[in-house]
């Protein structure tokens, strides 16, 4: 048994405790929480460290089978740019893509990350996955331009699933689509009805540039454009005269989780109509992401005075320089200052948890939970604020 005391104990299911300790049996599983006591612990070693204590991250948004793009994308290119990048780069060596997708994946680990929404277009991270200590939700995404390729698609996505489930029976995952550009409607309602069968989870790129309003609205813009040059045939694409997202979120079932990712122009309009659409919808925030592609950020403020259930994500290294949760979390604090700590670390861990159905185990400092020990360093315990020297490390 070890106890592990902290200038703050942030379990998330309670306030901080001053000074508390934490105990966890050699399993990982928290077995209490609490105050110190002199008396109570003083007959038992206490281990204090300097800085913070808070359970295991959960990163919401993740393209692992992309870590060998690291670099390899210049910045600020915007949406349409970036993706004709990685149309062009993603195919690489594939030993080359394995080393990264390893070397990332104990990064994460080591860094305090317990639980990943994935998403993968081919295999080639199931192998670390099925041998990894992090609880991984994979999203099989399905791309269908034209409603002719539906069934091909379709067909891929199942069998990428069968090769995940083989490699790793107790895998979760979903089938999903990747933006509402991308899919047709034809696709859209035959994933929405798989994930309503299986009691799935839904993730879609949502308003990650203007350009996507744009096409939707008014049938222009630069997405557009870059698609009609890739050759893709968008004559019987009909625009609907709304934002993207009441354009095609109407086609997924309203009683599973949707997970809405980036959100950079969603308005205020969007987030309540989603709200009267579901009471499942969370809205994952890549900060550092959106701010390497287009250099903008969504309206943080918003999502709060809208009560929206909020997680963190980090993109991929195509899109960033690293895939850590804390990061993130600061430039969320460097760019809205007034969102406290606290409630960036809900987003960060319990909402995560609850989002991709780990809460059980992760998301929070409670008796019987292994949601993992996370120490982060270099934290101002006067006013409780990430500062730009944070780091975080494992204790467990």
């Amino acid at each position: 048994m070890r106890h592990l005391t902290a200038d703050y104990i942030f379990p998330v299911s309670l306030p901080p405790i001053k000074n508390g300790v934490v105990s966890v049996n050699e399993s990982g599983q928290i077995v209490a929480v609490s105050e110190y006591d002199l008396a109570e612990h003083a007959s038992i070693e206490v281990e204090y460290h300097k800085g913070a204590i808070c359970p295991g991250f959960v990163n919401a948004h993740c393209h692992l089978e992309l870590s060998h793009l690291k670099g390899k994308i210049p910045e600020k290119t915007g949406l349409p740019g970036f993706l004709s990048q990685v149309v062009q780069l993603r195919e690489s060596d594939e030993n080359d893509i394995l080393r990264q997708i390893e070397e990332q994946d104990h990064l994460m680990w080591s860094e305090g990350i317990m639980a990943v929404g994935d998403i993968s277009n081919t295999n080639h991270s199931f192998r670390q996955k099925a041998q990894s200590p992090i609880h991984y939700y994979t999203f099989i995404e399905a791309f269908d331009f034209i409603p002719e390729n539906t069934e091909r698609e379709w067909n891929k996505a199942i069998e990428l699933g069968r090769e995940l489930e083989d490699l790793l029976p107790t895998a979760s995952y979903s089938i999903v689509p990747h933006a509402p550009y991308s899919v047709s409607e034809k696709l859209f309602k035959l994933i929405g009805n798989t994930c309503y069968e299986k009691d799935g989870v839904v993730s879609l790129h949502n308003q990650e540039t203007p350009s996507e309003n744009e096409m939707y609205l008014e049938g222009k813009g630069e997405l557009l454009e870059l698609f009609k040059g890739m050759g893709i045939d968008y004559s019987k694409w009909k625009t609907t005269g709304f934002n993207s997202l009441p354009s095609v979120a109407v086609h997924l079932p309203k009683c599973v989780k949707i997970l809405l990712v980036h959100n950079t122009c969603s308005t205020k309009e969007d987030i309540q109509w989603a709200h009267k659409y579901s009471n499942m919808v969370y809205w994952c925030f890549c900060p550092n992401a959106n701010l390497y592609i287009e250099s903008r950020l969504p309206d943080i403020p918003i999502f709060i005075k809208e009560n929206c259930k909020c997680v963190i994500g980090t993109d991929s290294l195509s899109s960033n320089h690293q895939l850590s949760i804390l990061e993130e979390m600061k430039t969320i604090t460097q760019q809205f200052p007034a969102i406290p700590f606290t409630t960036q670390l809900e987003w960060a861990t319990k909402n995560g948890a609850e989002l991709l159905g780990f809460q059980k185990q992760l998301g929070s400092i409670e008796p019987g939970k292994t949601p993992g020990i996370v120490l982060i360093e270099e934290f101002d315990t006067e006013t409780l604020v990430l500062t730009d020297k944070s780091t975080s490390r494992r204790l467990d």
